[in-house]
């Protein structure tokens, strides 16, 4: 596999290089009618934002930017509106492009199929699984927690059969396009294109089962997450995709097939009309900000590198999030964070890896990205998520506890759900034992948990985090609180142009009639 450039107009725009967006609708479906869906789903295509149309968004973004500065005034706010659409396995059932695992038994007991079986399935067990199933099968996530819309049916199927992507940086033109593409799959077929009037189809080829909307904070708060922290930075670099190349100690780019299926990067040996697709992850994740406040004031005099600090409670989260909230790194400054020139760095390793007096080994920044830590990055994805639910109340600062549903619906892309998201979550965040090789030089139960994402259920060990103190090995440790509850999501896959209008529209991979005799001839033995 060679080192190729993007094609971009065949690869779906929040992929890569991303929509831009204030607003963001997650419109989750499931499919109804089989056959009308998969037909208007054809002539849904071209209304889907490809990663070319995105690139030509950010060139009228850039434009708009420099004529402000010129005419040194605002920039005008372009709606740039943006549709993609993604599937979970249920959903390729649906369109013949995914064979069940309840199915496969019977499918690989036929020549015919089962030879078409080896050659088009595409592969991943965690997707086939969904996240309800993996994560609560492994222990991670407590049902009890996550949101009742991520909860199996009561036959045990998956609820969710895809998701569709709406964006915009302009809430009346998001509205509309939400209109427009409801209009499209639920209509009655003839009815006029009047998003307003028109007469839902007796037989509607899907249910649109429920709606998150997220959008960018206001005013000053815009670019950070509800913590305060600002969000999208170090996003990897995709080697011969992205026209930045790393500089110092930033991280090496990434190889643009652990992003995208079918580049190099990408050894999961997928189907050929697999290639630039690439797997969604959605995560629902409620965040407690006026109990994380709380907990910084609160605990910031048992930390001891914040002794003496004007702002004590700022820097104990600074060195739990591995930046302060205007994005310094504190492996950079560790004690300050008024360098503009630092506000977006990645010129940083965390070396010498043997310390953590700059950055507590299990910051959640090291975490996620380990840089010197690991000889290179092997587990890696694109961030695509935004935040939702309104600012804090006077309320909620006065008594100190959350009364309002806020917090960051997460997004990430990946060529491989188990050695990404997956893979950063169980692995790497929630380990007590990772960054390797550190239990030498920090007392205790190894580095510590992820404080912000990391996930410990009542039957786990108490959550805790190692800390500088000066001593080596350092000794100091912090009992954590939860304050990012997780409510659930599930895993999809974000096909290419080529995939939606031959393989998921034409007459499909599989013959799922046939499959359905062959469980039916089974059943009846």
């Amino acid at each position: 596999m060679s080192l190729t450039p993007a094609i971009k107009a065949n690869i779906q725009g929040d992929v890569w290089p991303g929509l831009p967006k204030r607003f963001q609708s997650f419109l989750f479906f499931r499919v109804r009618n089989k056959t009308d869906f998969k037909s208007r789903l054809k002539t849904f295509i071209p209304k889907i934002t490809t990663g070319q149309d995105a690139c030509a968004m950010g060139e009228v973004m850039k434009k708009a930017q420099a004529d402000a500065r010129a005419a040194k005034r605002s920039a005008k706010l372009e709606p740039l509106p943006g549709i993609n659409i993604s599937f979970t396995s249920t959903g390729l059932e649906a369109l013949g492009a995914f064979v069940s695992v309840e199915d496969q038994m019977y499918v690989k007991k036929d020549r015919k199929l089962s030879g078409i079986f080896r050659k088009k399935q595409l592969l991943g067990g965690l997707f086939e699984k969904g996240m309800f199933a993996d994560l609560t099968g492994e222990g991670w996530d407590n049902p009890q927690e996550l949101s009742k819309h991520y909860h199996p049916t009561s036959d045990n199927k998956r609820s969710i059969d895809g998701v569709i992507l709406v964006t915009s940086s302009v809430k009346s033109d998001m509205i509309n396009k939400i209109s427009e593409v409801k209009q499209h799959f639920l209509a009655e077929e003839g009815e006029p294109l009047n998003p307003d009037t028109y007469r839902v189809s007796q037989d509607p080829s899907v249910e649109f089962t429920f709606t998150r909307e997220g959008n960018v904070r206001p005013g000053i708060h815009k670019g950070k997450e509800h913590f305060g922290f600002k969000d999208g930075i170090s996003q990897p670099l995709l080697e011969g995709w992205d026209d930045k190349v790393p500089q110092g100690k930033e991280p090496c780019a990434t190889k643009p097939g652990m992003i995208v299926c079918g580049y190099d990067g990408d050894d999961m040996k997928q189907p050929s009309w697999v290639k630039d697709g690439s797997f969604l992850v959605f995560r629902d994740l409620q965040q407690l900000v006026p109990e994380f406040d709380e907990f910084m004031e609160e605990n910031a005099k048992h930390a001891p590198f914040v002794q003496d600090h004007p702002k004590p409670g700022e820097k104990l989260a600074a060195y739990l999030m591995g930046r302060w909230k205007n994005g310094t790194p504190v492996d950079e400054s560790p004690h300050d964070d008024s360098d503009e020139s630092l506000f977006n760095s990645n010129n940083f390793d965390y070396g010498p890896v043997d310390q953590h007096d700059k950055c507590p080994f299990a910051a959640h920044t090291r975490k996620m990205r380990p840089r010197a830590d690991l000889e290179h990055d092997h587990a890696v994805i694109i961030r695509r998520g935004i935040p939702y639910g309104e600012e804090l109340t006077a309320e909620e600062l006065a008594e100190k506890k959350s009364t309002v549903d806020r917090g960051l619906l997460f997004v990430c892309y990946q060529s491989d759900i188990r050695n990404g998201f997956n893979f950063l979550t169980t692995r790497w965040a929630s380990n007590y034992n990772f960054p390797d090789r550190k239990n030498a030089f920090v007392a205790g139960t190894g580095p510590g948990i992820d404080a912000i994402v990391g996930q410990r259920l009542d039957h786990h060990p108490p959550r805790s985090i190692g800390l500088p103190d000066g001593k080596f090995p350092t000794e100091a440790r912090m009992p954590l609180e939860s304050w990012v509850i997780q409510r659930g999501g599930d895993y999809f896959f974000t096909p290419s142009i080529d995939a939606l209008n031959n393989e998921l529209t034409g007459p499909g991979i599989f013959d799922m009639e046939a499959i359905k005799r062959l469980r039916e001839e089974a059943e009846d033995e």
